[in-house]
């Protein structure tokens, strides 16, 4: 295949490959999980798009479910898909051991094209308290302005208010943890958001951004400030800096914002 596979090619190939791993798992029954692996990365190799391996695998398994073959696999990872669209596929088709448990959450926010057109898709509820909140904010604090860095002493101040959280969060930047972030933060990519005010830096980000958008991989405040959610607007700012450049996604990793 010469210039690289057409999809159709290799949908052809996983296909003969799906149908002859059925064929040998009658003759040789432990020859599965070779006609597995070999599937796998087949696929991985012609198709780059996880969303199709995801859902290649996930149409071998059931097609196995209806054909009352035991595939001896106790879980599947569709960290391609949410939870929803797992669930509505499973339902689509019979089968007998197949279980979808949320294990985690994660939100990755898709940038429209303007921050209105962001503000329209909250429900009323979601665009109501996040206008209460920045109107709380900008009513303690004079000037506020965001930045970002890769300087140590920005680095120091995410550090020492990480450590200064309550419960987990404190505990969680040992010493190893923060040389870890301090090797990341010298790589492409990644850097600190932060907000400068006359108060000093209420809250920071720690993300990687590439082209298409932004990674938000930790985060801090000043708790002294709690009050008035410097950790909503530096996302709300963030937010609005990457629909300006034209980023197509704002993705908080596992977490529960909102």
């Amino acid at each position: 295949m010469i210039g690289g596979p057409t999809n159709s090619a290799a949908i052809i190939a996983i296909g003969k490959l799906t149908v002859q791993a059925l064929k040998n798992r009658f003759k040789y029954r432990l020859s599965m999980p070779v006609f597995i692996n070999v599937i796998i990365n087949v696929i991985s190799k012609l198709i780059p798009n996880p969303i199709i391996r995801i859902n290649k695998r996930l149409e071998y398994y059931l097609e196995n479910q209806k054909l009352g073959i035991n595939n001896n696999i106790k879980t599947i990872n569709f960290d391609s898909l949410h939870f929803f669209q797992v669930q509505n596929l499973v339902n689509e088709i019979e089968f007998e051991s197949v279980r979808v448990k949320k294990s985690d959450v994660s939100v990755n926010l898709p940038l429209p094209d303007s921050y209105e057109k962001y503000l329209e898709s909250l429900t009323k509820k979601n665009r109501h308290e996040l206008k209460r909140k920045k109107r709380k904010f900008a009513d303690e604090i004079n000037s506020v302005e965001l930045k970002h860095s890769k300087d140590s002493d920005v680095f120091d101040t995410f550090v020492s208010q990480h450590r200064l959280s309550a419960g987990e969060k404190g505990k969680f930047m040992t010493e190893t943890v923060e040389n870890y972030f301090d090797s990341l933060l010298k790589l492409d990519g990644w850097k600190i958001y932060y907000l400068e005010t006359d108060k000093g830096i209420l809250s920071t980000a720690f993300c990687y951004e590439n082209e298409l958008g932004c990674y938000l991989y930790n985060s801090s405040r000043n708790n002294e400030f709690n009050s008035i959610n410097p950790g909503i607007v530096i996302n709300d700012l963030i937010i609005q800096k990457l629909i300006s450049e034209k980023k197509s996604f704002f993705d908080f990793l596992k977490g529960t914002e909102r």
